[in-house]
This record gives structure tokens, C-alpha cells and sequence, in this order.
């Protein structure tokens, strides 16, 4: 096994662990988990939390 194919196996490797990373971050399943997380940095305000949640319910609309 010669530089080449170590480097052509790495390349795949690395191409198919990209494509279900992406598959993983834009499952339908997984939004509710990273909608909780985007209302981490506001955990410790309620009043911010409740101002964010009505301003995606305002965009859904």
C-alpha cells in the first residue's frame, strides 16, 4: 500500500463522516434539541426567553 491510496482512503474517510455529520445537523429530528440549545445563552432570563419565544411565534405566523 503505497502514500497515494493511504491518502485516497483518508479523503474518503473524512468525505463520509462530513456527509452524515450533515445528515446529523439537519434531521428533522434533532430540531427541537437545537432549538433548546439556542435558548441556552438566555437561561438565566426569563423575561429575555419569553421575548425570544414570542418572536418565533410571530415568524411562524
Amino acid at each position: 500500500m503505497d502514500i497515494g491510496m493511504i491518502r485516497g482512503l483518508g479523503t474518503v474517510v473524512v468525505m463520509v463522516a462530513f456527509i452524515g455529520l450533515a445528515l446529523w445537523v439537519f434531521s428533522p429530528r434533532r430540531k427541537s434539541e437545537f432549538d433548546d440549545a439556542t435558548m441556552l445563552p438566555f437561561a438565566d432570563d426569563p423575561e429575555a426567553i419569553k421575548h425570544v419565544e414570542q418572536a418565533s411565534r410571530s415568524n411562524k405566523e
